[in-house]
């Protein structure tokens, strides 16, 4: 039986060591594509001059920034640095970030078994598609997932300093909006007050901020480097529009809301299309299926209203499990929209990992096979090419969502979470 152990105990650390080399080569190609390639970086890079230089930041053109203009000083830290190192620097924050956040998760919500490896290897597998799709965009997601997991990590232990976290994942972008809910439902009304106070004093910041701004800038127009490297020996240019900003108190708020919350009849907005291909939002799914019988904003109102009731309920039955009512919270407004798309789908990492634990651990081969079916639906693009065109291949990541999201609430709503040994000795 030793001899029988110990071999087991080998075949861990070699998978250990594959996972590890494996991850090293992605991360190597993953940063050499990074740095070739432009993408979302260029759009907060270009927010950012705008920001120092006096100029609306969200201005119609084809790389349109809808993000809250708080998102705008994302890059203030590495601005003075160039283009080139703010860029490099950003991608090695976003690995730390994940490697980081993974790191959290597995600790909040898996046990010391022998089938760790495989749920994690499994997890991550199923979540690849995802977290490659925030590197190859160049997008916030990964930032916005960490941020959330270490103030769900934090909520019991230093409540105020995880509001804070979440809050400041808010005021980046509207996916987490959510998490406003989880201490609201707790009655935690303290945390309530840290997190309105932060994310309303982060929103208005710039409002404020963009008075100290004295640079000006005169052209119609300015570039910013499509990549740190040449491709084909050239270095592609982005062109943005330059219009000068309202120096009205609320100018940037007001701009923000016109862009992306105003619902005039005579324009539709970014998160009202309701052709977006891309978009996997279940806004979008319904909306789409409705047709324009149903205002836009009475159909995003309405799966609010569904998904609220539902995690009420989770709050009242599991209110002890933190961590992955947590998760529940922020995925739920994930899939909801208005604008997902796949590398949002990073935030069901953690979902994975809980699903995952339950049907290993008591190994039910219904529950893998639904897992597995589930998961694949979500994470392997693959499946989506063996559809016929039409509705259900478009829109099939947000299905699979939604459904991976209803397996991980009755699970969690029937067996609840044990929580690991670590974090109940403490």
């Amino acid at each position: 039986m030793t001899g029988l152990s110990h071999f087991f105990k080998f075949k861990g650390h070699l998978l250990q060591w594959l996972l590890r080399g494996l991850g090293v080569i992605v991360l190597g190609a993953l940063f050499y594509r990074y740095l070739v390639h432009d993408g979302d970086f260029d759009v907060y890079w270009a927010a950012t001059f705008r920001f120092l230089h006096g100029l609306k930041v969200h201005i119609y053109e084809q790389n349109v920034f809808t993000y809250p203009t708080f998102a705008s000083f994302l890059l203030l830290p590495v601005y003075p640095l160039g283009y080139s190192v703010g860029k490099i620097l950003f991608f090695v924050v976003n690995v730390l970030i994940l490697v980081g956040a993974v790191r959290v998760c597995q600790r909040e919500i898996l046990l010391e078994t022998p089938a760790r490896i495989a749920i994690i290897t499994i997890s991550l597998l199923f979540s690849a598609r995802s977290m490659l799709a925030v590197f190859n965009n160049q997008q916030t997601d990964i930032l916005i997932f960490g941020l959330i997991v270490f103030g769900l990590a934090a909520y019991v232990r230093r409540p105020l300093a995880g509001a804070s976290l979440m809050a400041l994942a808010v005021a980046l972008k509207a996916n987490p909006l959510f998490m406003i809910l989880l201490p609201a439902f707790k009655k935690r009304w303290s945390m309530v007050a840290v997190f309105l106070l932060v994310t309303v004093g982060l929103i208005a910041a710039p409002d404020i901020a963009k008075y100290a701004v004295t640079d000006t800038w005169t052209e119609s127009e300015f570039t910013v480097p499509g990549s740190v490297l040449a491709k084909n020996d050239i270095v592609p240019q982005g062109y943005f529009r330059a219009e000068v900003g309202d120096q009205d108190l609320w100018g940037y708020l007001r701009e923000h809301y016109a862009m992306t919350l105003s619902a005039s009849p005579d324009g539709v907005r970014w998160w009202q299309d309701r052709d977006s291909k891309g978009n996997q939002s279940l806004y979008r799914i319904v909306a789409s299926h409705l047709g324009k019988a149903i205002p836009s904003n009475l159909v995003l109102l309405g799966l609010c209203a569904f998904f609220g009731l539902l995690l009420l309920g989770a709050v009242r039955r599991q209110g002890d499990s933190i961590f992955v009512l947590g998760l529940l919270f922020y995925t739920a407004f994930v899939l909801i929209g208005p604008q997902s798309s796949k590398p949002h789908f990073i935030a069901f990492f953690g979902l994975l990992l809980f699903c995952w634990q339950d049907a290993l651990l008591n190994r039910s081969w219904l529950k893998g096979i639904c897992l597995a079916l589930l998961s694949g639906l979500l994470g392997v693009k693959a499946i989506a090419g063996l559809l016929p065109a039409g509705p259900l291949a478009r829109d099939l990541v947000g299905l699979a969502g939604f459904a991976l999201w209803l397996y991980s609430y009755m699970l969690l709503m029937i067996s609840g979470h044990h929580k690991p040994l670590s974090l109940t000795k403490t």
